[in-house]
């Protein structure tokens, strides 16, 4: 069973991209690990869950991602080996500070 289960906190805005075919949105998230390590995660979602990032989510925004992870590997301009993790959402929860929540005036956050 290959599933990624992580929550963090969006490093950049979310870029949708619209094809011919699909429409999908890639963000990176950063993950705070146990040792005070911080792992960044490469993510990618489909279509209505991919409009649904670019309309809700913002840089910052914590989120709990849920889906199929793949390496890959790859050597930088150097020539040095460097590994990258993307996950492929099945599921995402939006958990705090979305663009809707950071417009909200304080009455409407009541």
């Amino acid at each position: 069973m290959n599933q990624y289960l992580g929550i963090g906190n969006l490093t950049r805005e979310p870029q949708l991209t619209v094809s011919e075919d699909t429409t999908y949105c890639n963000f990176t998230i950063a993950v705070n690990n146990r040792n005070d390590d911080t792992s960044f995660v490469d993510v990618v979602a489909y279509n209505k869950q991919a409009e649904a990032c670019e309309k809700h989510l913002m840089k910052g925004s914590k989120v709990c991602i849920r889906g199929i992870a793949e390496p890959r590997a790859y050597l930088d301009k150097e020539g040095n080996p460097r590994a990258v993790l993307k996950v492929k959402i099945r599921e995402i929860d939006f958990l705090a500070k979305t663009k809707t929540s950071a417009n909200m005036t304080a009455d409407e956050a009541e």
